[in-house]
């Protein structure tokens, strides 16, 4: 039981390379980079665009950007919206209790009325599939 355990808890670490390297790869998939995105259609001069990528570190190589990715949130820090200039972090304490809020109200729609229909509907797939009555 010990060794299943850590196995389990052994996978943890691909598993969790794996799906920061799948969402930086969908981030930097999308055409452009964050800092064109937040300055939209007006534009702004080149140097000014620059200075941004520095600050935010787009002007890295991917796999310097990556690794500088893991080590913070490793550390838990998630770095600062490139929309609302706050940190991600505070975002997420703030919206968090909404996201608790309607998980709740999903399960309780789902007890009121799956489990009624999984149990009227049992009896007709059992009858139906189980080789007669």
């Amino acid at each position: 039981m010990l060794r299943f355990l850590l196995r389990r808890i052994a996978l943890i670490i691909p598993t969790f390379i794996g799906v920061t390297f799948l969402a930086f790869l969908l981030i930097h998939l999308v055409p452009g980079d964050p800092i064109e995105a937040r300055v939209g259609e007006h534009g702004i001069s080149e140097e000014r665009l620059a200075e941004l990528r520095h600050e935010f570190g787009y002007d890295q190589p991917l796999w310097k950007q990556f690794i500088t990715y893991e080590l913070q949130v490793l550390q838990g820090d998630f770095g600062v919206s490139v929309v609302t200039r706050e940190p991600v972090w505070k975002e997420f304490a703030t919206l968090f209790p909404a996201t608790i809020e309607l998980s709740v109200a999903a399960i309780i729609f789902a007890m009121i009325f799956g489990l009624p229909m999984g149990v009227i509907a049992a009896p007709a797939r059992r009858c139906r599939f189980s080789g007669g009555g």
